[in-house]
């Protein structure tokens, strides 16, 4: 029992027993204090026969409470954080992309502590903190450009930096500046190890990355300063959480798809994407009335309704476009009475300020869209324009990184890569396969001779043969210096033999000309089949391998297929 009603039936107790005792029951005072006795006795029965009755304060400070609980509820910010970290996990992962010797970490500014604090690594030497005043930090930083340094150069800072350890002295490092609002906040250091080397080529594709971490930044806070409706941002935490920039167009249009529906009202829902040449518009995501618009479908931006906020690079809204614009078409001049689409709401989708895009919502009616139906779309465009630009950026650099820069041709990891896929592929589907290694013979002569560039050339002409004998379904890879290799899919060894003895006598009898140098050139090979020879890659490897080694053995320019086991 509260202590409160304890006091009261007390107090009600000794009232009781002064009434029977009060000396003059005549007095006035006597009725009184007979009827609050009497009250008493009424309050106190009530309130333990309905006790719900007295609780009313109680009720009030739990609902207080729950309140305060459910505003304490994680918030859009929260994805955001998740987010970012994501994101600074993707740059790791296409560091590595560029060359698997690579290893990187992302130090961000922490004013608090004087120093950068390591947000992500992929190498467990990187210090978690490192102070303003280290050497290859602070050199970064005032240069705010990419700043190479050599274990060599005796530049002090390195032990703080990766850790006490033994150095050999050929260890390289390359810091790239990250930068906010023109600031520098942070830095993507790149350690290579023993005699690692970092190209230009590399260098250009990391700093892209490095800006690829400030447009993320900045997308992400602007994302956060956004958030108005708790609702409609935790929606779209839920629905965009799982999406990334590996994730491709179609989730992103769906996932947009479903919150229009449960927000926005409105007869018609399409998305659309200008072409590289800005003149059109591609139609990407189409929802409600379907039948006067396909996806994948091309028309002119001028002139036409879902062009204009492209156009225009502005939001339109009307109750009544086509009183207001009656030469546009929706589409294309005359379409409008197909459909008689009153009130529009079109906000573009934007890159680096520029439209590349608009989402538009439709209406029969001429119930004009509120503000609020803008802002939530504005917030909405700018997260589909976010997941956007991450995905086109991340398709640049994945595509730059698993390519040799030389030949376009895949790297040796992208291959091995596809090489693994392949392996898992044909054997769900009882398929085989064939692999080709071939090395040119005798190629170090051809730098010997006629220098680096020139073996460029011959390479770059190499490759393009091998490209050319295969179909678009094969894979073609660089595999080392002057090694290919070639996966010739859903083939039997024996059918891939004309196509790898194409490819070598293709080569022999080009004359590879430049600057008035003339040369020819061989090339051998060995094969191995899947699942005859080997069912795993290191060691269908091994056999094509081997296999190559014996057709140089006996003068070069052949093909030899590994013998049975």
């Amino acid at each position: 029992m509260p202590y409160y009603r304890q006091i009261a039936v007390l107090t009600l107790f000794f009232l009781i027993l002064f009434i029977f005792i009060y000396p003059n029951q005549d007095s006035f005072i006597y009725p009184i204090l007979k009827g609050v006795a009497i009250g008493g006795l009424v309050v106190i029965f009530i309130s333990f026969a309905f006790p719900q009755v007295f609780k009313i304060g109680e009720i009030q400070t739990k609902d207080i409470e729950d309140s305060e609980i459910d505003l304490k509820e994680p918030s859009f910010s929260m994805t955001v954080k998740t987010q970012y970290k994501r994101l600074l996990l993707q740059i790791l992962d296409l560091v590595g992309n560029v060359n698997a010797k690579f290893s990187a970490a992302i130090y961000m500014i922490d004013s608090e502590n004087k120093g950068y604090t390591c947000q992500e690594k992929s190498y467990p030497d990187f210090s978690d903190f490192i102070e303003t005043e280290n050497e290859i930090l602070a050199e970064t930083v005032k240069k705010r450009k990419p700043s190479l340094f050599k274990k060599g150069n005796k530049n002090t800072g390195w032990d703080e930096l990766l850790g006490s350890r033994t150095w050999r002295g050929s260890e390289t490092i390359m810091g790239f500046p990250i930068f906010y609002e023109e600031n520098i906040v942070g830095v993507l250091m790149v350690y290579m190890d023993h005699f690692s080397s970092i190209l230009d080529r590399d260098q250009e594709i990391i700093e892209r990355l490095s800006q690829f971490i400030t447009n993320g930044m900045e997308d992400l806070e602007h994302m956060e300063a956004l958030i108005i409706d708790n609702q409609f941002n935790l929606r779209l935490a839920n629905l965009f959480d799982q999406l990334e920039v590996k994730s491709d167009e179609s989730k992103l249009f769906e996932s947009t798809r479903s919150v229009c529906r449960s927000f926005f009202q409105y007869d018609k829902l399409t998305i659309v994407l200008s072409s590289e040449d800005k003149e059109k518009g591609v139609i990407k995501l189409v929802d409600g009335l379907l039948d006067d618009a396909d996806v994948g479908e091309e028309y002119k931006i001028q002139n036409s309704l879902h062009g204009k906020a492209i156009q225009d690079n502005t939001i339109l809204c009307s109750n009544s476009w086509f009183d207001e614009y009656p030469d546009m078409g929706r589409f294309k001049s005359g379409d409008m009475n197909e459909y008689n689409f009153m009130s529009v709401l079109s906000i573009p989708l934007r890159s680096d300020g520029e439209a590349i895009g608009a989402i538009t919502l439709e209406r029969l009616s001429s119930k004009a869209y509120s503000d609020t139906d803008v802002r939530l779309l504005k917030l909405l465009s700018r997260k589909i324009s976010t997941i956007l630009n991450w995905h086109r950026e991340y398709i640049k650099v994945h595509l730059t990184s698993i390519h040799d820069g030389l030949t376009g041709l895949l790297n040796h990891k992208a291959f091995l890569n596809r090489f693994e896929e392949e392996i898992s592929r044909a054997g769900r589907f009882n398929q085989m396969f064939g692999l080709i290694i071939l090395d040119l013979d005798k190629f170090k002569s051809i730098n010997d001779s006629y220098g680096h560039l020139y073996g460029d050339y011959v390479l770059k002409g190499v490759a393009k043969i091998i490209s050319d004998s295969v179909r678009t379904i094969d894979i073609v890879g660089r595999y080392g210096g002057e090694e290919f290799a070639v996966l010739l899919i859903n083939s039997d060894i024996q059918h891939c033999i004309p196509v790898a003895e194409r490819i070598v006598k293709s080569i022999a009898e080009k004359t590879f000309l430049k600057s008035g140098i003339a040369a020819n050139i061989t090339i051998s090979g060995g094969m191995a089949g899947f699942p005859r020879h080997a069912e795993h890659v290191q060691d269908l490897i091994i056999k094509a391998d081997k296999a190559m080694y014996e057709t140089k053995s006996v003068g070069g320019n052949g093909v030899i297929i590994t013998a049975d086991a």
